[in-house]
């Protein structure tokens, strides 16, 4: 799990520096990553109105992902705007470059939707990012819902824990939309079930299993979306995956070791499957293992939240030191700008 994951998660992170080869010795960098590690998710800043910074959001209106867009039929999809081929995406051999929006279209630095709300995954879609990522955890009537922190506090304008309260409960609560343009008064929290069913046939599922020990609930969610081509089961825990692939051999799963050594001993415990993608840290990067991921036949993902930050506190987010690290998939609460970012290289 990255320093930045694993903050938001909730987790403390490992003893090392976060992003050390991609900050270097730029001072603003380094100050925009003591604050992800001081504060964990570092609250959505609005930068100065003259920052600026590629905003590829402007090409995309709210009104094709929020609740106008739904108006007249609440199963509305946006079109796939992924120029990248939709088999790329769970194809370990296909190393065309891709993102992962964060929580649908973005977490706390998001600026085009709520996270973790249909919207956010409508965004999603309508942006052109080729995977999203959830936060599927049970209320205490076991609904699979989609929600970050394990209270409602942050996001709605309820309070209280989340595996305490009904799914009744939860889903009479409003979603905090913040300052973003756009109509979100539709939102409440949604089932794992409805976010893969907005997004099957348009963009893969990251389905993080991190947030629950109930696995056959999140692969039976997966069955019941009829979404087992359009998921991918997400973990850090090699335990859940043996147990997910129990239950439905055909699964795909991305694994997240926590060091060279573990890479290496993930693949041989996983053999002969292959997970579609490994989520990295910085130092493994730093140390190789996009290289040996590479070797394998897969894929690696990094998040990049550290850099996107930098431009909610009005800087340059910079994410040439990842792209040219090797990294296939850049996962991001700023996914307009890693895309405009790749259209500039012609990688889009």
């Amino acid at each position: 799990m990255s320093c930045a994951r694993a903050a938001c998660e909730g987790i403390p992170p490992p003893p090392r520096t976060c992003y050390a080869a991609i900050v270097g010795r730029v001072f603003v960098v380094i100050i925009a990553l003591a604050l992800v590690m001081v504060i964990g998710c570092v609250p959505a800043v609005e930068p100065p109105a003259d920052a600026g910074a590629s905003d590829f959001s402007a090409h995309v209106d709210p009104s094709e992902f929020d609740c106008s867009a739904i108006a007249d039929d609440e199963h509305f999809v946006p079109t796939r705007g992924s120029l990248v081929d939709a088999a790329c995406a769970l194809d370990p051999s296909c190393h065309t470059r891709q993102v992962s929006a964060h929580r649908g279209a973005g977490g706390q630095l998001g600026k085009l939707a709520p996270e973790d709300t249909l919207s956010a995954y409508r965004a999603g879609i309508a942006l052109g990012v080729e995977f999203v990522e959830t936060d599927p955890r049970p209320t205490a009537d076991g609904v699979i819902v989609n929600i970050h922190d394990d209270t409602v506090d942050r996001t709605t304008d309820g309070t209280g824990e989340v595996a305490a309260m009904s799914f009744d409960e939860l889903r009479a609560l409003h979603i905090e939309a913040g300052e973003r343009a756009g109509d979100f008064s539709c939102e409440r929290i949604p089932t794992l079930v409805e976010v893969l069913q907005t997004c099957r046939g348009k963009v893969v599922v990251l389905v993080d299993a991190n947030k629950t020990s109930d696995v056959a609930a999140l692969v039976q969610a997966i069955h019941d979306a009829d979404a087992l081509d359009w998921a991918i089961f997400d973990t850090s825990d090699v335990a859940k995956i043996d147990a997910a692939l129990a239950l439905e051999p055909a699964l795909r799963f991305m694994n997240r070791p926590d060091g060279i050594e573990a890479i290496t001993a993930e693949f041989e415990h996983f053999a002969p499957r292959l997970p579609v993608i490994v989520e990295l840290h910085q130092e493994e990067v730093d140390g190789g293992g996009v290289e040996l991921v590479h070797q394998r036949g897969t894929r690696a993902l990094l998040d990049v939240f550290g850099i996107d930050v930098l431009d909610n506190l009005g800087g340059a987010a910079d994410y040439t030191p990842v792209l040219e690290a090797g990294v296939d998939i850049l996962q991001t609460d700023r996914p307009e700008l890693v895309i405009q970012v790749l259209r500039e290289r012609g990688e889009r």
